[in-house]
């Protein structure tokens, strides 16, 4: 007997979950539907009622999504499992308080919850910890050929942002301007769709800060490998950042923000910040006067690769058996 499993995402379809369907073997449905999410209902509502699904996973956010599969949970008996973005319980903005909040209530009916990081499952209501799996997200598998950072008395710090309320892009931006003030060679340069906080544009110079705007891909990583140092910034304490990824790929120095989400994956002695103005210009000239601590940082990152990729194998491999288990008890029932 066929054992049907499928990942249902709306909105916005995240790489995590292509990737985790792709090694899970799922069928993905994406519908993409801004809220109020209508048509993204009735086609979620129909493929539920059409076909016997063994094992459901859906994509969260939006919180209806959840709603909807936790009803049709007990009308179909699947298993349901929730692959929580953090954001879900606690949102960083109005939109995903009013799309999120109040369907937190159902993730009680899911069988089991996956989430990013060890932080968030901490952070998980005891009630709803007993049955959270932390997958780690994916590895970024990217070539990490680039060009060698330039030349002594310079530095090209890249700061990929999305422009959210919990990143410290004014921060860093100051720092710079600062340590330029002072004679020092720093080139920010922060990619990223601008138009969400067109504010910060008044920094711009062109020469010390520079907005990219949204990049394409290809154009994006080059950006990434042919810098001397990446910022993966943030205020959030349980926010893994795409680009610490992206830079554990890419075997490229970081400097991080001293969250707890970060601790497990790079350990105690890396280069964090406390995301004030004063303590990045501390961390910035200190690795533009002693550029040998790029080559330590960059052994780091190159360490964290691998207990990271050792531990998303070990996840993998579990998961696969937990549902292994599900589709080999639902067949003996039938």
């Amino acid at each position: 007997m066929v054992c049907r499993k499928i990942f249902i995402a709306w909105s916005r379809l995240s790489s995590r979950t292509i990737r985790y369907a792709r090694f899970l073997g799922l069928k993905v449905y994406f519908i993409r539907d801004p809220p109020p999410y209508l048509r993204a209902f009735f086609y979620t509502l129909a493929i539920l009622l059409r076909r016997q699904n063994d094992i459901v996973f859906v994509q969260l956010a939006p919180g209806p999504l959840l709603m909807l599969a936790a009803i049709m949970k007990f009308m179909r008996r699947f298993f349901l499992v929730a692959d929580m973005h953090s954001f879900f319980l606690w949102p960083s903005s109005a939109k995903g308080i009013i799309i999120n909040k109040p369907f937190g209530f159902f993730l009680r009916y899911c069988d089991l919850i996956l989430v990013h990081a060890d932080i968030v499952k901490h952070m998980m209501p005891a009630n709803l910890r007993r049955k959270t799996v932390v997958a780690l997200d994916p590895p970024i598998e990217l070539n990490s050929e680039g060009r060698m950072p330039e030349e002594e008395g310079s530095l090209t710090i890249v700061f990929p942002a999305s422009f959210a309320e919990d990143e410290p892009i004014e921060n860093i931006i100051m720092a710079v301007k600062t340590l330029s003030s002072r004679g020092y060679n720093i080139k920010l340069i922060v990619t990223g769709r601008y138009e969400r906080r067109p504010e910060l544009l008044k920094y711009s110079d062109n020469k010390h800060i520079i907005f990219t705007g949204f990049l394409p891909r290809g154009k994006y990583y080059e950006v990434l490998r042919n810098c001397d140092l990446i910022a993966a910034l943030t205020k959030a304490k349980h926010s893994l950042m795409a680009v610490a990824l992206e830079a554990l790929s890419l075997g490229k120095p970081l400097i991080l923000s001293d969250q707890p989400v970060f601790k497990p994956i790079f350990g105690e002695n890396f280069m964090y910040t406390d995301n004030t103005v004063d303590d990045l210009i501390e961390k910035i000239s200190y690795i533009y006067e002693n550029r040998e601590i790029l080559d330590t940082l960059r052994r780091g990152v190159k360490k964290a690769k691998l207990r990271y990729v050792s531990r998303f194998k070990a996840t993998v491999k579990a998961l696969s058996k937990i549902l292994r288990w599900i589709c080999e008890k639902r067949s003996a029932r039938r």
